[in-house]
């Protein structure tokens, strides 16, 4: 059993990688990281090399946070910001030996969500395959957050059979 720090809730007063070697000095085998882009992949790689630790995941970009996003991956008109979002996800994970990428659905609803969601999904699984890389999807639950578009267990299920 492998015991992981997520770093978007422990040391977030630290820069990324002085919060990898906080987590190696409180005795965590690994962490995963919601969204690392603004510290250069090479120095988190330099910190994870240096403490013997693994990134195990992080999360596409939310958009534009300020505005209330949450995730592309879901909205019809952001197909193309998502799409890049992926792609910057994927390279980004490449480049710290991390094998999982979680694509953020957003908040939306209806119809158009779905396919929308679920054409991007695939997308995602045909550019990670490609790298060794898993994508994986959470639901946020109605309470902590209300809107997003991947809100149940059984929707995940679905899409996750959907997608295949």
């Amino acid at each position: 059993m492998k015991f992981s720090a997520n770093l978007g809730f422990l040391w977030t007063d630290r820069s990324l990688p002085d919060a990898i070697r906080a987590a190696k000095e409180a005795g965590f085998d690994a962490v995963e990281c919601h969204w690392p882009y603004d510290t250069p992949a090479t120095e988190t790689l330099a910190a994870l090399h240096e403490t013997g630790l693994q990134m195990l995941g992080l999360n596409t970009r939310r958009g534009d946070v300020a505005g209330g996003e949450n995730g592309l991956a879901a909205l019809p008109d952001r197909t193309t910001d998502a799409r890049a979002a992926i792609d910057e996800a994927i390279a980004y994970a490449n480049n710290l030996e991390c094998k999982a990428v979680h694509v953020m659905a957003g908040f939306v609803s209806g119809g158009d969500a779905h396919a929308t969601f679920v054409g991007n999904l695939n997308y995602a699984c045909a550019q990670a395959a490609a790298n060794g890389i898993t994508i994986l999807i959470e639901p946020l639950n109605k309470y902590d957050a209300p809107g997003y578009f991947l809100s149940t267990t059984n929707q995940a299920l679905e899409i996750i059979k959907e997608v295949g």
